[in-house]
Order: C-alpha cells, then structure tokens, then sequence
C-alpha cells in the first residue's frame, strides 16, 4: 500500500468558508452539510468502504481547496460527489492498485454478496416464525397473477377476511424486517 500524506487539519476558517460557500444562511449551510455529508457517507459506505467518515473528510479538504474555482457550482452536492467519486478511487488504487481496472465486476460481486447475506437472513428469520406465520407468508407471496389472487383469497378465508389477512401480514412483515435487520447488522460485524 502507498504510504498518504498526512492529511493537514482543516481550519475553523476553511470550514467556515466551505460552508459560506454551501449557502450565505447559517442554518442553510449548516442543514446542506448535514445533507452532503449522510450522502457521501453513504455513498462511500455502499462502495463496501469502512472508512467512510475519514474519505469524507478528504472530500471536504479537496473541496476547501479548489472553491475558488467552483465560486459559482450550481450544485455543491453534484461537485462533492463528482470529488467523492476521485477520492474513492484513489482510497481504492492505495488499497489494490489493480482494483480499478474494471470495477463493475467488483461491485456486482459486493451486490451478489449482500443479496446472499439478505436471502440468509430471510431464511434463517422465516425459521424463527410460528409454523402458522411462516405458512401464511409463504402462501401469500405464491405465484403471480390470478392463482396469486386465489391462494389470498382461501388465506383470507381462514383467517376471517381480507383485512385480517393484511394486519396479520403487515405484522409478519414488521417482525421480518427487525430480524433481517439485526441479522445483517451482526453478520457486518
């Protein structure tokens, strides 16, 4: 790995002057910054990055840098993506210098990775459902098209209607989605 210059710390005065450059209201710059940040951390946090707070702090130093020349960006967050885009390619060269040379594959690879992790959960989630929970979500999202709207119809049935058949599943699905959660949630760490 190449060893990085040492990042120089950003001043109360640059920060001030990038988020002046955000917006001339305080509330609003401060309110952009919130939003630019989240963005990128995210951005930086579905490229399968763990150190996405410290990418966006190189972000911003660039940014701070070079705001001279983007005085009149009509977007700021358009620029800091188009700069996060640069610094995440550079973290990944640092990382793997031949990542990059075609990196589709990789982030296909990382989407097929999180839909097994996903699916995982589903499975090992749906085992935790009474017998009777599990039946009546397996049942309910059966087949397309008009046998789908039979099988709901005879869930519905025994269940003592249509209505009760979709607060038991809203429930069911609430409790899926906890457990999916807290699955993936342990299986990152």
């Amino acid at each position: 790995m190449a060893a990085r210059e040492a990042r120089k710390p950003l001043t109360p005065e640059d920060f001030g002057r990038f988020l002046r450059w955000l917006s001339n209201t305080d509330a609003l710059a401060v309110q952009e910054y919130q939003v630019i940040r989240s963005k990128l951390i995210l951005y930086f946090v579905h490229k399968g990055r763990s150190d996405a707070d410290e990418l966006f702090d190189r972000v911003v130093d660039i940014v701070v840098g070079k705001i001279e020349s983007c005085e009149t960006c009509p977007s700021p967050l358009a620029y800091c993506y188009g700069v996060a885009r640069n610094v995440w390619r550079t973290a990944l060269r640092e990382h793997d210098p031949d990542a990059l040379e075609n990196d589709v594959p990789a982030r296909q690879s990382f989407e097929s990775r999180m839909r097994e992790q996903k699916l995982t959960c589903l499975d090992r989630c749906l085992g935790q459902l009474s017998p009777a929970d599990r039946d009546a979500v397996m049942g309910y999202y059966q087949d397309r098209g008009h046998s789908k709207i039979e099988i709901r119809k005879q869930l519905a049935n025994g269940l003592g209607g249509a209505n009760a058949l979709r607060i038991r599943m809203c429930r069911t699905r609430k409790q899926l989605h906890v457990c999916i959660v807290e699955c993936l949630k342990r299986s990152a760490n």
